[in-house]
C-alpha cells in the first residue's frame, strides 16, 4: 500500500510539473512552489525506494522464519509501523534544505533543479538509494541462499526415500522367498506321513487347526506391517507435499523480488550516480538533456512497479479485477437491468392504455 501510494502521489504531484518545466524551457510557477515541487519529488521518491527495501525485509523474514513470523508478527500493527518508518525516514531526507542545508544560488535564471549543496547531495544520496540498494541485494542475497539451500534439502529427501523404498522393496521379497523355502519340506513331510502313518483322524484335525491359527496369525501381522507402512507412505507424502509447496512459494517469492529488484536499480542507479557526482564536477559537465533523461527514469520505476505486482502478484490481480473489470461488469448488469424494467413498465403502461381504450368503446 504504501508503495503503491509513493508511486500514485509521484505521477499526480510531480511528473506533470516536469512535464510543464520541459516543454517551457524554464520555472514559471514561483521560487515557493519550486520548492514545495523538489521537496514532493525527494520525499515520495524516497519513500517509493524504502517501501521497495520494507518489502523485501517483509519477504526475507516471511522465508526464513515462516512460522513464527507469520503468527505472532505479521500484522496489521507491525505493517503500519514500517509504514510509518518509511515515510519518517522520507521526511528527515527531505527536511534538511527547508532548514538552511542548500546552496545559496539555487534560484537564478527561471531553474527549478535539485540542491547542489555537497555535503546534502551525499546526505540524500546515501539515504535515499545506496544504502537501500544494499540492504536489498543483501535481503536478495540471502532468500536466494535459503531457497537454494531448502531446493538441495527436498532432492536429498526424495533420493533418501527412494532408497528407503528400494530396500523395503527387496527384503520384503527375500523374506517371502525364505518363508516359501521353510514351509515346503513340511509339506513334504505331511505328505509322507500321511501316506506312511496311521494317525488318528483327532490328531489330524488338531494338526490342521493349529497350522490354520498359524496361519491367520501371519496374515494379521502381515496386515498390521501392511497398515502401519502405509500411514508412514501418507505422512511422509503429505510432509513431502507440503514441502514442495512452500518451495514453490519460495521460489515465486524470489522470483518476484528479482524482477522488482532488477527494474529499481536500472531506473535508479544511473540517476543516483550523476546526482552523486555532479556537485563535484564543474558547471556544464552534465548536460540538462542527460540530467533530465535520467531523472525521467527514475520516476519510470514509479511506473512500472504495479504492472511487476500486478503480473505476479494473484491478489493484487484480484484486487484490480474487482476495482475495474468487476466493477464495470456491474455497471453494466445494472443498465441492462435498468433497461429491462423500463421496457417492462412501458409495455404495462401501453396494455393498460389498450385496455381503457377497449372498455370505452365497450361502453360506448
Amino acid at each position: 500500500m504504501s508503495l503503491a501510494v509513493a508511486d500514485w502521489l509521484v505521477g499526480i504531484f510531480v511528473m506533470p510539473f516536469a512535464v510543464a518545466l520541459h516543454i517551457t524551457g524554464s520555472w514559471e510557477f514561483g521560487w515557493i512552489l519550486c520548492d514545495i515541487w523538489i521537496s514532493l519529488d525527494v520525499c515520495l521518491c524516497t519513500a517509493s525506494i524504502l517501501s521497495l527495501c520494507a518489502i523485501s525485509i517483509d519477504r526475507y523474514l516471511a522465508v526464513t522464519q515462516p512460522l513464527t513470523y507469520s503468527r505472532k508478527t505479521r500484522s496489521k500493527k507491525l505493517a503500519l509501523y514500517m509504514i510509518l518508518c518509511v515515510w519518517l525516514l522520507a521526511l528527515v531526507i527531505t527536511c534538511p534544505p527547508i532548514l538552511g542545508w542548500y546552496d545559496k544560488d539555487r534560484h537564478r535564471d527561471k531553474k527549478c533543479g535539485y540542491n547542489q549543496n555537497r555535503g546534502y547531495v551525499v546526505f540524500s544520496g546515501m539515504g535515499s538509494f545506496f544504502i537501500p540498494l544494499l540492504v536489498v541485494l543483501y535481503v536478495y542475497a540471502k532468500i536466494s541462499c535459503v531457497i537454494a539451500r531448502r531446493h538441495n534439502n527436498l532432492e536429498a529427501l526424495n533420493q533418501q526415500h527412494n532408497l528407503g523404498r528400494h530396500e523395503m522393496i527387496k527384503h520384503t521379497c527375500s523374506h517371502h522367498h525364505h518363508h516359501h523355502h521353510q514351509h515346503k519340506p513340511n509339506h513334504d513331510e505331511s505328505d509322507k506321513s500321511e501316506k506312511g502313518s496311521s494317525e488318528s483322524e483327532e490328531n489330524l484335525k488338531a494338526h490342521n487347526n493349529n497350522n490354520n491359527h498359524h496361519v491367520l496369525e501371519r496374515e494379521r501381522r502381515k496386515s498390521q506391517a501392511s497398515c502401519s507402512l502405509s500411514l508412514q507412505r501418507g505422512l511422509r507424502l503429505a510432509d513431502k507435499c507440503t514441502r514442495v509447496s512452500s518451495l514453490k512459494r519460495e521460489s515465486k517469492t524470489a522470483q518476484t523480488l528479482s524482477v522488482v529488484v532488477g527494474g529499481f536499480i536500472a531506473c535508479w542507479l544511473p540517476f543516483f550516480i550523476v546526482y552523486l557526482a555532479n556537485p563535484f564536477l564543474p558547471d556544464g559537465t552534465i548536460s540538462p538533456l542527460l540530467s533530465s533523461s535520467l531523472t525521467w527514469l527514475g520516476w519510470l520505476n514509479s511506473a512500472i512497479n504495479p504492472f511487476i505486482y500486478a503480473f505476479y502478484s494473484p491478489d493484487f490481480r484480484l484486487a484490480f479485477w474487482r476495482l475495474t473489470i468487476k466493477h464495470c461488469n456491474k455497471s453494466k448488469r445494472s443498465r441492462a437491468q435498468r433497461a429491462h424494467m423500463n421496457m417492462l413498465d412501458s409495455s404495462c403502461r401501453m396494455r393498460k392504455q389498450n385496455h381503457v381504450t377497449y372498455n370505452l368503446r365497450h361502453h360506448s
